[in-house]
């Protein structure tokens, strides 16, 4: 490899905006972690916006607007716009994805000629990717962050996921089961690699509890729960409030998210938990900046994740770092970061939360420990492991250049430009699969945050 910097191109739909601040953070972060960023790491970022007419008017904030270019910290983030069509037709984003993204690629490409594509989630963005790398001739990583468990019984669309993860240079799964699932599929467990999401250590520390409870207006004392995330029903909450009515009559609740794509339930949220006679102990707190979400972890006896179904939950990584104790339940990789030490895992069902809740308020944690569990797992650390993945991909022996990728000698305007012309169908490969295969519902609710 040349001393020059490796130019890396980050292609996910899921990735933070001024429409959507709070969109795919964890993304962001672990782009930020990489090794020598700027320096030894170039970086771009393609964060592509689906699109579809009338569905802002149909769904207000289903899809807001998306500016079609930003810079995010000195750091050119493209949003193009690709069709996505709700409902059955979801099952064609991973075509309409590479189809919207490639102008965008190909005049990205005149100024920056990344040497390798980081996609973040196998479908659509992985499926896609693959397909431009294709075009452009150059490798591809990309990362398991949950979804495909969930896309996987499809049966149209299993060998599309194969597809994705066989053409894939290196693959990075957020849990080990999630590794698991892609073996399970038939990829080599040598191309596999594990490396879980990190934390800021700076930002997420643990605050003393009464302080962070005064700054955010919450009574002193009492037992407080909180949970953060997108209100919608894979959440959880329900069960948290349902579970309430089995334990202490002065516990409260705390949630800390909004609507988003992937659901919209707070007014169904609201009216359980007048149902159950709660109404008065659940804290609905919006949707809150980074920031403040150290002072939340504080603030709260336990940190509640009653999920079915994540990747690798950042939540769970923030709240240890601010040595806040955990019931979760067993998804992803929430078995290995929830040791006994740090909390208690238990069946997503209300009866076993509500005596794991029982069992971790009657207990004296040793938050310092909590924290000391997680401090070394930094963005910085997991930047590290990534870029490894990266050279990796990129190998001893690069690609072939593609037409687009190097260009031949400029030519006088008007001129036949001959070999700087695409031919997609031979760019894509005889053995791509076509456009019009499809797929069953998408199983993620639409471009919600993900893990």
């Amino acid at each position: 490899m040349s001393s020059e910097p490796v130019r890396l191109l980050v292609f996910s739909t899921v990735f933070p905006n001024t429409a959507q601040p709070h969109h795919g953070i964890f993304v962001r972060e672990r782009m930020r972690g990489l090794p020598g960023l700027a320096e030894a790491v170039e970086v771009r970022v393609v964060a592509p916006a689906p699109w579809f007419p009338f569905v802002s008017g149909l769904r207000p904030g289903f899809r807001p607007e998306v500016p079609r270019e930003e810079v995010q910290d000195g750091v050119r983030v493209l949003h193009p716009r690709f069709l996505s069509i709700p409902g059955l037709a979801k099952s064609l984003d991973g075509v309409l994805l590479f189809l919207g993204s490639l102008p965008a690629l190909i005049r990205l490409r005149k100024e920056f000629r990344f040497d390798a594509i980081d996609a973040h989630f196998v479908y659509p963005e992985g499926f896609a990717a693959v397909l431009l790398g294709k075009v452009f001739r150059v490798p591809v990583l990309v990362t398991l962050r949950g979804m495909l468990p969930l896309l996987a019984p499809f049966r149209l669309r299993r060998p599309q996921l194969r597809f994705a993860l066989r053409k894939a240079a290196r693959i990075v799964a957020v849990s080990r089961s999630l590794k698991e699932d892609a073996v399970r599929l038939g990829i080599d467990p040598d191309r596999v690699r594990v490396i879980e999401n990190g934390i800021d250590p700076e930002l997420f520390r643990p605050l003393d509890r009464k302080e962070a409870r005064r700054s955010l207006g919450l009574p002193e004392d009492g037992p407080l729960l909180v949970s953060v995330g997108t209100l919608s029903p894979r959440k959880g909450f329900h069960l948290v409030m349902e579970a309430m009515t089995r334990l202490r009559p002065d516990l409260r609740f705390a949630i800390v998210g909004g609507d988003g794509a992937e659901g919209a339930m707070e007014s169904e949220l609201r009216a359980l938990a007048t149902r159950l006679g709660v109404e008065d102990r659940v804290i609905f707190a919006g949707p809150r900046g980074r920031a403040e979400l150290a002072s939340w972890y504080s603030a709260a006896d336990l940190f509640v994740l009653a999920s079915g179904h994540e990747g690798c939950p950042n939540v769970v990584l923030e709240a240890l770092a601010c040595g806040t104790p955990i019931v979760a339940t067993p998804v992803g990789n929430v078995a290995e970061l929830v040791t006994p030490d740090v909390g208690i895992v238990a069946e997503r069902k209300v009866s076993d939360l509500a005596t794991a809740i029982d069992q971790a308020l009657s207990r004296d944690w040793d938050r310092a420990a909590i924290r000391a569990r997680i401090e070394p797992r930094t963005w910085t650390a997991v930047g590290r492991e990534v870029m490894e993945e990266v050279r990796a991909a990129l190998g001893p022996h690069p690609l072939a250049p593609s037409p687009i990728s190097h260009p031949g000698p400029r030519r006088e305007r008007g001129n036949a430009v001959g070999a700087d012309r695409l031919d997609l169908g031979k760019a894509a490969g005889r053995g791509s699969p076509s456009p019009g295969v499809g797929w069953a519902g998408d199983g993620r609710g639409g471009q919600g945050v993900r893990s």
